[in-house]
């Protein structure tokens, strides 16, 4: 049977995009179209049943946080993913709507060109499939694939090889996906003010919304939570969140001090930032224990890096549980590459995390 979709937007012309888009996939069909909240509520109280729900943020009368917001007032579970642009004020709002607890956000498409549309479908299936409980959208020859014994055993043996100087410097590095901006609420205000280390988080975002949500988490948060910036130093007791829309690495001074590196590096499996490339960035420097939490998300990013990593320093990882995720992609490719030490639900990560660290 197919999937009943409710699409919500102001523009017609986005709503015919998205509803032209749907009709693509026998799986779904367009149930029915709405201008704001208020219109969808209308449809909803009339006893109208959907499966899952595309709804802008910006829109008059009733926007697309109100309309949330008066979805779990009424107890009406309907997962909702949120269709928004890039606007400033758009990006704080799908935070706050990630909050409340819509499924997850596509970025609107910038332009009619007919790459930009197949990306933005993409990811829209994406979605739409792991909220209706369909499974990953990907094709098998676009997954990330999930490293094997023999791949660990290859990094293990280089490692022996070009194992840095041990210094006792210690790092923190958490990855997260779907979901992940709702679950990093329940990590990050977790650690103490006076955690000795930092913290870089790698959550899969586009460009423009991480400053948001580092806004929102340092709000919450004892520690300083900010946007990574290109070429700052890492300090201790910062949290970091890599800037979406960019590939983010750390590079060592001879100095010894490290510094944040933000490029245009390409996209790795669709992804940037992408875990993976963080962890490999990691190898040549001088820590030698980092502490991994790998959360809710799909895909199987973080696995190939975290793999990579262990083959020449000390590394240990904690993932989220299964019961606790919104998606159980990530931390399920973690612990299936053998690399998980601990898989605790989602409040116990951080405690888990500065168990490893010894804090």
């Amino acid at each position: 049977m197919q999937k009943k979709v409710l699409v919500i937007d102001d523009s017609a012309l986005m709503r015919r995009v998205i509803s032209d888009i749907i009709s693509k996939d026998e799986q779904f069909t367009v149930a029915g179209v709405a201008q704001n909240g208020d219109e969808a509520m209308d449809l909803i109280h009339q006893k109208k049943t959907y499966d899952v729900i595309i709804v802008d943020i910006n829109m008059p009368k009733k926007n697309g946080v109100q309309f949330l917001m008066e979805l779990n007032q009424e107890q009406i579970c309907i997962p909702a993913v949120v269709v928004s642009s890039l606007a400033s004020k758009s990006a704080k709002e799908t935070i706050q709507a990630l909050e409340i607890g819509a499924f997850d956000f596509i970025r609107k498409p910038d332009s009619p060109r007919e790459r930009e549309i197949s990306r933005f479908q993409k990811k829209l299936f994406s979605c739409l499939y792991l909220a209706c409980a369909l499974g990953e959208y990907e094709k098998e020859s676009e997954k990330e694939s999930v490293p094997d014994n023999k791949q660990i055993a290859f990094f293990k043996g280089k490692g022996q090889r070009r194992l840095p100087s041990r210094t006792g410097e210690k790092l923190v590095v958490i990855a997260s996906s779907t979901g992940g901006p709702k679950a990093l609420q329940s990590v990050i205000p977790r650690f103490p003010e006076n955690f000795p280390y930092p913290i870089v988080v790698v959550q899969h975002m586009p460009a423009g919304f991480t400053a948001s949500l580092a806004e929102r988490l340092d709000e919450m948060s004892c520690l300083t939570v900010k946007e990574a910036e290109d070429g700052e130093e890492l300090k201790s007791g910062c949290v970091y969140i890599a800037k979406g829309g960019r590939q983010c690495e750390l590079v060592q001074q001879k100095t010894g001090k490290y510094l944040i590196s933000e490029t245009n590096k390409p996209a790795r499996g669709g992804l940037r930032p992408c875990a993976d490339v963080f962890f490999e960035s990691l190898v040549d420097t001088a820590f030698d224990e980092i502490i991994c939490g790998v959360l809710t998300g799909m895909g199987s990013d973080a696995s190939k890096g975290i793999s990579r990593v262990k083959g020449f320093k000390e590394v240990k990882v904690v993932a989220q549980s299964e019961s606790t995720c919104v998606v159980y992609g990530m931390p399920r490719a973690a612990k299936m590459a053998g690399v998980v030490d601990d898989m605790v639900p989602l409040e116990e990560v951080a405690s888990a995390m500065m168990k490893k660290i010894g804090v």
